[in-house]
């Protein structure tokens, strides 16, 4: 039963890979949606490749654990570098989100970092 889910996903998978494919060799996926979509195509990769490193491990949740917050240091750091460039600005309403969502990160991040000392 379990492989045959995992075909089924494996077959789910190829198949909307080809059907993407398909979408940009007619031209139907519009040019400025192809860099979310690579980043989106990235993401999953890197998420399933945590996945499957960690299978056999004896520590699993502690390795994925890990993997997330590599993840979303190389994300922050991404999010810095377009600040930078000037590609975020006021004109994307997440910002908003973002600056709030960051700075609660931080409070509670100094929070667990003292309480580990």
């Amino acid at each position: 039963m379990a492989q045959t889910s995992h075909d089924n996903t494996t077959r789910t998978i190829r198949a909307t890979v080809q059907a993407i494919e398909d979408k940009l060799r007619r031209g139907d996926l519009p040019e400025e949606g192809l860099a979310d979509f690579k980043a989106a195509i990235d993401d999953a990769r890197l998420r399933l490749w945590a996945v499957i490193s960690v299978v056999g491990s004896s520590e699993p949740q502690s390795l994925l654990l890990r993997f997330r917050l590599r993840r979303a240091s190389e994300i922050c750091r991404s999010v810095i570098t377009d600040l930078d460039a000037g590609t975020l600005g006021q004109h994307q309403r997440e910002m908003l989100e973002l600056r709030e969502t960051a700075r609660e990160m931080v409070r509670r991040l100094d929070a667990s970092i003292r309480g580990a000392s």
